[in-house]
């Protein structure tokens, strides 16, 4: 496939009430590299900034469709948790259209600092999970399975590919019912006005590339890892809020907090994986090193089961 994580400014021509002023590639994302554009609408005589978020080779093995990205966030755009997204960009010189990427707007403020608490982050989980369901979701065995695929040869050795065959032959541990999930809230993803911010009801997220419906309590193991956090206080802080969002039903913490301990393995297992397959892609040794660590871990894991 083309490589779209390269800027080509003809991409834009076609959109509608738009004029390209400048871009500029954006540092971090570990996924995809994004660009920050400045686009002028002659309709509005305005110009606003946006994000290009590319359907590349790196999108692909990681098993993003910028489709569903859209659809996400058309569907949430009311509730002021995400960006709005513009347009998503068809190339119609292929033989059957393909979406090359998605241009949404841009949320000016900073990164969520250590100032943005434990309890907030939980709180923030909380209304995600309160979003409208998508109608596409995460299969773990799947998106292993697609990660898998998408391995060089080298990585498969025998240790590896013991971890593979385990966790493809159990059974997902899935206790409540699916609902909207980001899957990737770390605070590297949650922009607030500033870096003293600890208020819920002004962040917003960005990056739900990742998005789809699922086990919310495998959305909690994940961002319990991904930030660090206290998992029984974070089961606490979670249940407290989902009560208060939703009129005092009860969240029962025993049963969430099993749930999430249940999850955590797979949890390492799909990041093992992701890892593997970033280092292909970008070479960083640091993605070997991660990967080399939640092997062990997932070796003595399996061996102790």
């Amino acid at each position: 496939m083309a490589d779209y994580e390269h800027f080509d400014c003809d991409l834009f021509i076609a959109l509608p009430d738009t004029e390209l002023i400048s871009a500029c590639e954006l540092t971090g994302g570990l996924t995809n590299r994004c660009w920050k554009l400045a686009l002028f609408h002659p309709s509005q005589n305005q110009a606003k900034h946006y994000v290009w978020r590319p359907f590349s080779a790196s999108a692909q093995a990681f098993g993003i469709a910028r489709q569903h990205e859209y659809q996400l966030l058309s569907l949430v755009a009311d509730t002021e948790l995400a960006p709005k997204p513009l347009q998503l960009v068809v190339n119609g010189e292929q033989p059957t259209e393909q979406v090359i990427g998605l241009v949404v707007e841009w949320l000016p403020g900073v990164e969520a600092t250590a100032a943005f608490s434990d309890q907030s982050l939980c709180q923030l989980q909380a209304k995600v999970h309160q979003l409208p369901l998508p109608w596409w979701r995460l299969d773990v065995h799947q998106r292993a399975d697609h990660y898998w695929q998408h391995l060089h040869v080298d990585h498969k050795t025998s240790p590896l590919y013991s971890i593979y065959c385990f966790f493809q032959s159990q059974p997902l541990p899935i206790v409540f019912d699916d609902c909207c999930c980001h899957f990737d809230l770390g605070r590297y993803n949650v922009i607030v006005p500033s870096v003293n911010t600890d208020t819920v009801a002004c962040a917003k997220i960005i990056d739900w590339e990742y998005a789809a419906a699922g086990d919310p309590s495998l959305d909690l193991a994940m961002t319990i890892i991904a930030n660090g956090l206290d998992i029984k206080q974070a089961v606490t802080d979670y249940c407290d809020y989902r009560q208060h969002l939703n009129d005092g039903k009860v969240f029962n913490q025993k049963q969430w907090l099993a749930a999430v301990i249940a999850w955590q393995p797979w949890c390492q297992y799909l990041a093992l994986l992701w890892y593997l397959v970033g280092y292909d892609i970008w070479q960083q040794p640091e993605y070997l090193e991660q990967a080399f660590q939640l092997k062990q871990q997932l070796i003595e894991y399996i061996n102790n089961q």
